[in-house]
């Protein structure tokens, strides 16, 4: 148990000098620091005691000190491991800033660890079983529950593999020790099974150690010049490239409608009216891109939002506007059933439905049906965008969200980045993103955005709407 007790406290350690100040840092840390309180128990029962015994150092206060630390170092393991392994899956989970009471979880579970003190263990047996699995069972079944849903919702194929490795590490150990620790010592009476928390505890150090030289594990990377100065240099890439890629976008518009408006003035067929509403779109779309500049100056740092109250049904309206030229050749449908607001930021979410129009466009070269809704459930707002193209493969659906990765490798002007874009705005508005598709069956994408709240009077609550940021859940 020296090993357990060496190798869990020396990871732990390496995460928190890795990054202290993250959340989910600090608590897988606690895992490995309580389950490694275990091995230290074992390592003073089966080391330590007998050595000083051999010794002839075993006096009395230094049998009662040893056997003191022996028993902490054991509820450590016991209370602590559940408790802290739960906690961790909680804030690891997307939606963990969302849940308005989260900052009481950490209180609220801690109840029935504590009233763990106030049942008295059977002679022999280091704590009371029936009491402390009754509450240990549910925590880590709940712990690997939200560890294998985040896993397997992950969209994001770089996020998916961090997530995989997290989920591979931590969910063998905690549910072979659910066993070892709690069911078999209640229900069997099998008291001396935790020793063989070594294989499964090895196989978690393995899995830590192995992918923090390729791949890093929760911020743990070995080799960190080389990470650092990969990760800056794809920072720079990806914000100069999500810059050129909105860029594109609004120069186009501005291009088409010049030369309608040149064309139109050429044969004579230029009305007041229409040629007002083409200017507009010129003049929005030049507005477009200085927002997008002033917005991502700062790509290589955390993507900021600027909220502001914003109907969903207009603003996609002036998205569709804005792409008329290329919508002539397409049967267009819109539904708006939802007429209300949406908290948001303008200028990154126009750019967002404008992608997902322009990629559903471009997958109808020759015409199609084009069907755009604005609809609501009981707590969301729904925007979907779906068109009859050619559709996406399987292995094309699984990396969609990746930057860097595209389906049309062919462009000279295409730089991946439209999805994965639009996939992180749309988290940041604490929104959920899917693509449903099928070859030749076209494809439809759903994005769900939470209902603004609503005030004692009947507006939407605006609180706290400058600066505030956070992933979708």
């Amino acid at each position: 148990m020296l090993f357990v007790l060496v190798g869990l406290w020396t990871i732990g350690i390496l995460l928190l000098l890795t990054d202290p100040k993250r959340l989910t840092t600090r608590w897988i840390s606690s895992i490995a620091f309580t389950g490694g309180s275990g091995g230290l128990s074992a390592v003073i029962a089966d080391h330590i005691i007998p050595a000083f015994s051999e010794r002839g150092w075993l006096t009395e206060s230094s049998a009662e000190l040893l056997s003191r630390a022996e028993n902490v170092s054991s509820l450590l393991c016991y209370y602590g491991l559940p408790y802290t392994f739960l906690m961790f899956a909680l804030v690891y989970h997307p939606g963990y800033p969302h849940w308005q009471r989260g900052r009481w979880l950490a209180w609220a579970l801690l109840v029935p660890v504590a009233g763990s003190l106030l049942f008295e263990a059977k002679p022999g047996a280091p704590i009371p079983y029936g009491y402390v699995t009754a509450w240990a069972t549910p925590y880590i079944l709940a712990g690997i529950g939200l560890l294998l849903s985040v896993t397997l919702q992950e969209r994001n194929s770089f996020l998916r593999r961090n997530r995989m490795l997290v989920t591979a590490a931590a969910v063998p150990t905690l549910l072979f020790a659910l066993f070892t620790l709690y069911l078999l010592p209640t229900f069997f009476g099998m008291y001396e099974w935790w020793r063989y928390n070594t294989v499964v505890i090895a196989f978690t150090i393995a899995v830590i150690i192995g992918s923090s030289f390729r791949y890093g594990f929760m911020g743990l990377q070995i080799s960190i010049q080389n990470q650092k100065l990969d990760y800056t240099l794809r920072a720079i890439t990806s914000g100069t490239s999500i810059l050129n890629h909105a860029i594109k976008n609004d120069v186009g518009k501005i291009r088409l409608f010049g030369e309608k408006i040149k064309l139109d003035a050429e044969d004579g067929l230029t009305e007041p009216e229409e040629l007002i509403r083409d200017v507009e779109v010129i003049m929005r779309a030049s507005q477009h891109i200085y927002d997008m500049i002033y917005r991502i100056q700062g790509q290589t740092q955390e993507i900021s939002l600027r909220l502001e109250e914003v109907q969903p049904a207009e603003l996609m309206k002036e998205c569709l506007t804005m792409l008329a030229p290329d919508l002539q050749a397409v049967e267009l449908n819109e539904e708006y059933a939802y007429k209300g607001t949406l908290l948001a930021d303008r200028a990154q979410l126009c750019e967002v439905w404008t992608n997902v129009l322009t990629n559903a466009l471009e997958a109808m070269p020759q015409g199609g049906a084009l069907t755009v809704r604005v609809s609501e459930t009981k707590r969301k707002i729904v925007v979907e965008v779906k068109d009859n193209g050619c559709g996406m493969e399987k292995h094309q659906l699984k990396r969609v969200f990746d930057p860097f990765y595209s389906t049309k490798s062919g462009k000279k002007m295409n730089f991946g980045l439209g999805l994965s874009y639009c996939y992180a705005i749309v988290q940041k508005h604490k929104g959920t993103m899917n693509i449903h598709s099928k070859p030749g069956q076209g494809t439809s994408v759903f994005m769900q955005f939470p209902k603004p709240k609503q005030s004692l009077s009947g507006g939407p609550d605006t609180a706290g709407r400058e600066g505030k940021q956070s992933e979708g859940g």
